[in-house]
């Protein structure tokens, strides 16, 4: 019996319209931070409010929805980090040998190979050229 395997499983759930919990998240912290420093200074100096929130804003939408090769930014991130991080030790183990320090060497004995007769026995003919000579003979004898 054949079962339907289901194709994609690492699904987020979709809380809020089209966005998953953590792009909701990320997008109204975005929004809060540009509503309390529009009243902490973009009253005063709004030109350096609109580049501020504009910048967190891109930096937030980016981390939300940006993917490199089908995977998150912040996924990318934090693998970027750990493997720059995390220390690498790559150890060679040499395997120990003998050194030969003079010029002779010990000489290995090797064992006679011996050689083995084949045991296929040889016909001058086959069973299909017997074959033949009796279809052959029969014709000439009739």
């Amino acid at each position: 019996m054949q079962y339907r395997v289901p194709q994609f499983i690492e699904h987020e759930a979709k809380i809020l319209g089209p966005l998953n919990l953590r792009q909701s998240l990320m997008v109204g912290g975005v929004i809060a931070i540009c509503f309390f420093l529009y009243f902490m200074f973009g009253q005063e100096n709004f030109f350096l409010f609109l580049v501020v929130a504009g910048m967190l804003t891109g930096i937030a939408l980016a981390l939300s929805f940006g993917q490199v090769e089908g995977q998150s930014l912040p996924k990318v991130i934090k693998n970027f980090l750990e493997f720059n991080v995390n220390p690498r030790i790559f150890l060679w183990k040499r395997k120990q040998t003998p050194v030969y320090l003079s010029v002779s060497r010990p000489e290995r004995k090797v064992a006679p190979v011996e050689e083995k007769k084949a045991e296929l026995k040889m016909t001058s003919q086959g069973k299909i050229g017997q074959l033949i000579k009796n279809i052959d003979f029969e014709k000439t004898n009739e």
